[in-house]
């Protein structure tokens, strides 16, 4: 008996051993693998790029370049090539202190040249328009994405991926510029999912990617690519940056001359002298409403501004912009200042991509959208574009907009507060564009054709200005006040002091 029992705990004792040794055998998990080949090509990549220690050598990075801006949802028409900027660029990147400065010069088709900076210092940082020297403080938003622009510097890029090796991951093999490439993730400590294209090649960087929400476009890649690669001290950067969103072109770069380790100093990062201090621009999700008239009510707290006029038993909001956290929010402030009444009403001034990216959470609700005839493709499309990594009131509800064409004039409201639509366009900016006029007010709302900034001097007119005015008075509308899509409140004295204000030269 003693041995049978001997003999099992024998026979026991060999089969844990083998199943141990089966165990420790079998293939490494999905994550090890792609983790493996991800870490392999990514040491290759640091290689080829100067290698870890040089690098690491690298402190801070000068840039100076030239290049075009594509305005993406900024053209004269839905489906027409989008309006450009030249631009003319100075950056200073301080990767040792977690600062950069940005000084761009970008001048419009028949604009005006307009300068400013861009300035981060830590956890805090500010842009500058230099026409007026007026001084704005970063929003946490904007200094959450330039500091991820400091770890995604083509200097850093790599090192920010090593420094998360933890997070690699190998996607495998694709095309790229008819080139091979092994693309690999990485998630940055902000939580963004990066992809690193590396050529099979030269194992050079050639494309950043990663994937996100966007208010009109729904699912979207956004593509940063790096090209005409050459010698900077010990390590390899581009010369030559083109960014992309959804496929298209937003921006093409040429650095004419790059530089590393020239000790900035501390003075590149401070605003100017004498400059005038705004206050901090709140984000979309916060609404500020300001009571113009009875009933009326200037809609602000963000970047862009709405009017709502309050009828009898419906709401009529003039502009939906941004995107689905802009228009909840406001749909939440209209419900808090005319309980029980809906928005049934939404004028869409026009089609740009700021503009109308709010317009989802109305169609979701059953508003009907006012708009210009050259619109109506658009706003359908916008309707239907699947948004599956931010789902939004639509998503969940698909409807077809309702919509309402403009021609030439329209009014809405009620007898007791009347509101017209015009079509003043074509403009310098678009060639449909919807102002609001109220007559008994004398209140005007337009978007993008002129705008009083937060604080400050207003800028000298533009074309757009000036075509505004003159089609103001062809349409003899007494305008008094001016309701801005971009700024604060305004008067018609202010749309002609900018148009008496001499453009720099």
């Amino acid at each position: 008996m003693r041995t049978s029992r001997a003999s099992l705990v024998l026979v026991l004792a060999v089969l844990l051993s083998a199943a141990a040794h089966t165990a420790h055998a079998q293939p490494a998990e999905v994550s090890q693998r792609t983790f493996a080949s991800a870490r392999q090509a990514l040491d290759a990549a640091i290689t080829a790029h100067g290698g870890l220690d040089a690098l690491r050598a690298v402190k801070d990075v000068q840039r100076t370049g030239n290049g075009t801006a594509y305005n993406q949802g900024q053209s004269l028409r839905p489906g027409t090539p989008y309006s450009t900027r030249t631009v003319a660029v100075k950056t200073v990147v301080d990767l040792a202190r977690g600062r950069s400065a940005t000084e761009l010069v970008t001048t419009p088709a028949g604009g005006i040249r307009t300068p400013s900076r861009n300035v981060l210092r830590g956890d805090d940082g500010f842009t500058v328009a230099v026409l007026t020297n007026v001084v704005s403080p970063m929003s946490p938003a904007a200094i959450g994405a330039s500091k991820g622009a400091l770890r995604r510097d083509p200097a850093a890029l790599l090192l920010t991926a090593a420094g998360r090796a933890e997070t690699l991951r190998d996607l495998g093999d694709a095309t790229f510029d008819k080139r091979k490439q092994r693309v690999v993730t990485f998630a940055d400590s902000d939580g963004a999912q990066l992809a690193l294209y590396l050529d099979a090649q030269t194992h050079r960087v050639t494309k950043l990617e990663t994937l996100g929400d966007n208010a009109v476009l729904g699912d979207t890649v956004t593509e940063v690519v790096f090209s005409d690669y050459r010698p900077v001290g010990n390590v390899q950067l581009p010369f030559r940056v083109v960014n992309r969103v959804g496929g298209e072109v937003i921006q093409e770069l040429q650095f004419s001359e790059i530089k590393v380790n020239t000790s900035p100093a501390d003075a590149v990062f401070e605003p100017p002298a004498g400059a005038v201090a705004a206050k901090l621009v709140a984000g979309p999700g916060t609404v500020v409403a300001t009571r113009l008239a009875d009933d009326v009510f200037f809609i602000e707290g963000s970047t862009h501004n709405s009017l709502a006029v309050v009828l009898a038993d419906s709401i009529l909001l003039i502009e939906a912009p941004l995107g689905e956290e802009r228009s909840q929010a406001v749909i939440a402030k209209l419900g808090e200042l005319a309980p029980g009444k809906p928005i049934k009403s939404v004028v869409a001034t026009h089609y740009h991509y700021d503009h109308a990216g709010g317009l989802r959470a109305h169609i979701a609700r059953g508003a009907t959208i006012y708009t210009t005839a050259g619109n109506r493709a658009f706003l359908t499309k916008l309707a239907a574009t699947p948004h599956g990594i931010k789902p939004d009131a639509l998503s969940s509800k698909p409807s077809t907009p309702r919509i309402e064409v403009v021609a030439g004039k329209k009014a809405l409201g009620e007898p007791a507060r009347a509101v017209e639509l015009y079509d003043v366009g074509p403009s310098p900016h678009v060639d449909e564009m919807l102002v609001a006029y109220l007559p008994k007010e004398k209140i005007l709302f337009v978007s993008d054709l002129f705008g009083v900034p937060p604080q400050g001097p207003i800028p000298p007119g533009t074309p757009a200005n000036r075509e505004l005015s003159d089609k103001l008075k062809k349409l003899g509308l007494d305008v008094q006040v001016i309701a801005p899509g971009h700024g604060r409140m305004g008067t018609i004295k202010d749309l002609q002091k900018a148009l008496d204000t001499p453009a720099p030269n």
